[in-house]
């Protein structure tokens, strides 16, 4: 099965199943689809993703995200799904999707490597 992420909500399934609410994006721009373009700012822009390996980089268990080449990136790239900024919560996003511990080990685990942000 598929994974989805509703960038308008934060809300992220799979199997129709509500595993976590984050978010993505910073500010006004937060879970705003309209702001979708706008770099470091904007959440991750709609269309689909494969998920892929994991690093450090933003924290751990930070998943990379390889975006399809039929998206609509808008020049944006290096989107993962990583934690929240424990210093600021709810300001960690330059358009990764930010979700809890257990629902980044779910995805890691996960044999499913689709992800549809809608």
């Amino acid at each position: 099965m598929v994974w989805i992420y509703h960038q308008y909500s934060g809300e992220l399934y799979h199997n129709d199943r509500l595993v976590d609410r984050g978010y993505s994006g910073k500010g006004t721009h937060k879970n705003n689809p309209a702001s979708e373009s706008v770099r470091g700012k904007g959440p991750i822009p709609r269309g689909r993703y494969t998920i892929g390996g994991y690093t450090n980089s933003k924290g751990p268990m930070a998943i990379i995200l390889e975006p399809c080449d039929c998206n609509n990136m808008y020049g944006r790239n290096l989107f993962r799904i990583h934690g929240d900024s424990r210093e600021h919560p709810g300001e960690a996003s330059e358009g990764c999707i930010i979700v809890g511990p257990n629902a980044r080990r779910e995805i890691i685990s996960s044999v499913d490597r689709d992800l549809v942000v809608e």
